[in-house]
C-alpha cells in the first residue's frame, strides 16, 4: 500500500490541477459516531450530516486545510426519548448550536497508511484542540463517477466534554467520549 503521504498527494493533486486541489465530503457515506457511557451501558450518538471541504497542496502537505461541519439537529441514538434529551438545551442545545465544527491544523504521517490529525473543534460555542488517528480505507476512482477520485479515512479519538463546558449528568454520564469518524472525500473533478 502506498504511504498515506503519497496517497494524499495523489488524491489531492491530480495531474491536471496545479498546487491546491479541493475535495468535498461525501454524504451519506461520511458519518460521525460518539459513544456515551451511562451507568454501565453505552449509547451511541450518530451524526449523518457532515459537510466540508479539504484543500491540499502536493508540494506542501503540511499546509493542508480542512473545515468540516457536523449537523447536530438530526443526531440519532436509535431511541426517540434519548434523541430528544441529547438535542435538548441540557446537552447539545441544537437550537442554539446546530453544528459542531472542526478545522484541521496539522497532519502528521505515522506509517504508510496512518496519520495523526490535529485540529480545533468547536462544540457548544467553545473551541478546543483535538487529535485523531486516521487510517486509509479507500483510494481510487469514484464508483459513481470514474472521472473523480475518492479518498476514504477512518478516524478515531476521544473528546472530554468538560473541556467544552459541558458537565450535565456527570459523573453518571461519562466525560470522556470515544469518537469514530468515517470520512469519504471526492475530488472536484
Amino acid at each position: 500500500m502506498r504511504s498515506l503521504f503519497a496517497t494524499i498527494v495523489c488524491l489531492m493533486a491530480l495531474p491536471a490541477l496545479a498546487l491546491a486541489a479541493e475535495w468535498s465530503v461525501v454524504e451519506p457515506e461520511t458519518r460521525v459516531e460518539v459513544d456515551v457511557a451511562y451507568l454501565g451501558s453505552v449509547v451511541t450518538m450518530r451524526f449523518d450530516t457532515v459537510k466540508g471541504a479539504i484543500l491540499f497542496d502536493e508540494k506542501h502537505p503540511e499546509r493542508a486545510k480542512a473545515n468540516i461541519l457536523v449537523g447536530t439537529r438530526d443526531v440519532d441514538t436509535g431511541l426517540g426519548i434519548v434523541n430528544a434529551l441529547v438535542r435538548s438545551k441540557d446537552y447539545l442545545n441544537t437550537n442554539a448550536y446546530p453544528t459542531i465544527g472542526f478545522r484541521l491544523r496539522k497532519l502528521v504521517q505515522t506509517s504508510k497508511s496512518t496519520a495523526d490529525i490535529f485540529g480545533d473543534m468547536t462544540l457548544l460555542g467553545i473551541t478546543r484542540p483535538v487529535a485523531f488517528r486516521a487510517t486509509v480505507f479507500r483510494y481510487g476512482p469514484s464508483p459513481v463517477d470514474p472521472a473523480r477520485f475518492d479518498a476514504g479515512f477512518t478516524l478515531s479519538g476521544a473528546v472530554d466534554r468538560r473541556e467544552f463546558g459541558h458537565t450535565e449528568g456527570y459523573p453518571a454520564v461519562a466525560a470522556i467520549l470515544p469518537v469514530r469518524i468515517r470520512l469519504l472525500m471526492r475530488s472536484a473533478g
